[in-house]
């Protein structure tokens, strides 16, 4: 019997060590029991209020609320939620708490008591303490601190407020977090958005460790593409290509590129290109244009920073579909800084250090206990975003959807002929052959559109570029754009034309290029011959009729945020949906 007794004892005592579950915390050498807390000391953590950023460095404190109580001995622990097992639902298991960790070795230590603990490292009479707290990765779910003061040997405190905590996983996203998917997009209009990045990495944002050399620092050239659900660019979990590796840490987007040309009509759609700034360009605005349709619906991209290990900004999977098959209007991002995995350098311009092996896509510490890194011991919720992404519809094609019979009559017309055929009606218009037509509708809807390599016919070519980098004649001027004031709009119209590369325009649009046949724009040509041009204007505004050739849906749509606006309350300047 007695040896049941102590065996049990002994299984409590384990259990308690290593689930943490309430260990032993009262001070060295007592035999009392602890008393209620009364007010005079209390446990909180700075700039949280009751939720937690997961991965984010915390300052945890005990302090008095008197101005004359003092403490000797403290201690506190950090307590995880308990949930089923999922390979074993009979089983409970323990979450990760986060990690505690003493700020000053002087006047605290890891506990040799109980696990995810701190404990004084010398009884001297204090008025307040500080630890860290590193929250646990998203998924934790809550976590309770607890601590423990006591005045003396035999007189102490510990639980219930004010000395205990709960904290539960703050579920809202940074602007640039990967929206929900909508994998039910059916819409038969196709849209073209316009992109506009613009850097707000500077020394007066960004401080420490800015490069000194303001000459230095730069923005590569934005690229990404407009794709479907299955093809992936880059995403947080996973791990980088090569050509994004080589993107990610020395801003060099050309095999990136080359990555994606391959995969255009298998998965992708657009190939996105904006020009980067550097030197007294930083925070000019880079523009780029692509197409969407409902197959591909979602739109990556990215800009790596220079100097960095291998950080960059963007956005993956957007998700620019609807509910009710509707193309998001406009939407506009903070950027923050991504982790490709491949350098495990700890700031701008810390040398080249490999990962290895490589590691998944993920932010940068944001907080961190390294002296050396920009973010020492920074709160995300103050920190400035490196850049803003405006997604913003220009127009939709309207197309009319076709009945199942249909579809499966085109679908043997493309066997039995080898010809892409689809169906399209447009009002006062005779029905012609679909392939044709729809190249025509590409060459007269969208002129001046970088979006992709093209085969088609030679253009005319601008008798003033030069016989190494000729280029296209200037298309026409878009229409004026901006809201209606007054009877005016002020605002932006634009103009493109085409790097030629024997006679063809490398970077228009066609869905029926073939790959492996593109060809290379020298980069001497793109530096020193712009492809685009922005003005100011201002127009009177048009019938309410001709307000625009976007759909009725269109014209009446409000503005639709997928996924949520990440928010505290010390940043009240932000838009939460």
């Amino acid at each position: 019997m007695i040896i049941i007794f102590f065996t049990v004892l002994l299984f409590l005592n384990v259990g308690q060590e290593v689930f943490g579950f309430r260990c032993d915390r009262r001070p060295y050498g007592t035999t009392t029991q602890s008393s209620d807390p009364d007010g005079r000391f209390k446990l909180l953590v700075e700039n949280t209020d009751e939720s937690y950023i997961p991965d984010q460095l915390y300052t945890v404190k005990i302090t008095e609320t008197d101005g004359e109580s003092r403490f000797t001995e403290f201690m506190i622990s950090a307590e995880g939620e308990m949930k089923a097992d999922p390979v074993n639902t009979r089983k409970m298991m323990l979450l990760f708490p986060g990690e505690l960790r003493p700020q000053d070795p002087f006047s605290a230590k890891f506990s040799s008591r109980c696990l995810y603990s701190v404990e004084h490292a010398i009884s001297s009479p204090k008025s307040f303490v500080e630890v860290y707290w590193q929250a646990p990765p998203s998924g934790n779910g809550c976590v309770t601190l607890r601590a423990m003061v006591a005045e003396h040997q035999d007189v102490w405190y510990e639980d219930g407020f004010p000395l205990s905590l709960r904290l539960c996983e703050d579920l809202r996203q940074p602007d640039d977090a990967t929206p929900q998917l909508n994998l039910d997009c059916d819409t038969c209009d196709e849209a073209k958005y316009e992109l506009t990045f613009t850097g707000t990495w500077s020394r007066n944002t960004h401080p420490r460790f800015y490069p000194e050399n303001d000459w230095i620092p730069r923005y590569s050239d934005l690229v990404g593409a407009s794709h479907a659900a299955d093809y992936i660019l880059w995403a947080p979990g996973t791990l980088v290509s090569e050509g994004f590796r080589e993107f990610a840490e020395h801003a060099n987007g050309s095999k990136l590129e080359g990555e994606i040309r391959e995969k255009i009509g298998d998965g992708v759609r657009t190939l996105i290109k904006g020009k980067g700034h550097g030197y007294r360009k930083m925070s000019d605005p880079t523009y780029a244009f692509f197409r969407t349709d409902k197959t591909n619906h979602l739109v990556t991209v990215a800009v790596a920073l220079h100097p960095s290990p291998d950080w960059f900004l963007g956005v993956t999977r957007f998700e620019l579909c609807q509910k009710g098959n509707m193309w998001l209007e406009e939407r506009e991002l903070n950027l923050y800084l991504w982790d490709a995995g491949t350098d495990s350098g700890v700031s701008y311009e810390s040398p080249n250090i490999e990962t290895f092996p490589q590691d998944a896509v993920s932010r940068v510490q944001t907080s961190s206990y390294d002296k050396n890194s920009p973010f020492y011991e920074m709160d995300m919720k103050d920190l400035h975003p490196f850049g803003k992404l405006l997604i913003k519809l220009i127009r939709t094609y309207q197309k009319e959807c076709k009945e199942e019979k249909e579809e499966e009559t085109t679908q043997e017309a493309v066997t039995s002929t080898d010809e892409p055929v689809t169906t399209e009606a447009i009002e006062g218009e005779e029905k012609e052959d679909e392939s044709d037509k729809e190249k025509n509708e590409d060459k007269d809807e969208d002129k001046g559109e970088p979006d992709s390599p093209s085969s088609e016919a030679a253009i005319v070519t601008d008798p003033d570029s030069s016989e190494d980098c000729p280029m296209s004649q200037w298309q026409e001027w878009s229409q004026c754009g901006g809201a209606c004031e007054n009877g005016k709009i002020v605002g932006y119209k634009w103009r493109e034309r085409y790097h030629l590369v024997d006679g063809i325009p490398v970077e228009k649009y066609d869905p029926d290029i073939d790959p492996s046949s593109v060809k290379e724009v020298p980069r001497v040509c793109k530096t020193h011959y712009e492809d685009f041009e922005r003005e100011e204007c201002e127009d009177d505004c048009p019938d309410h009729e001709e307000e625009t050739n976007l759909t009725a849906e269109r014209r009446v749509m409000s503005k639709v945020a997928p996924g949520y606006g990440w928010n505290s309350k010390s940043h009240l300047k932000r838009t939460y949906f």
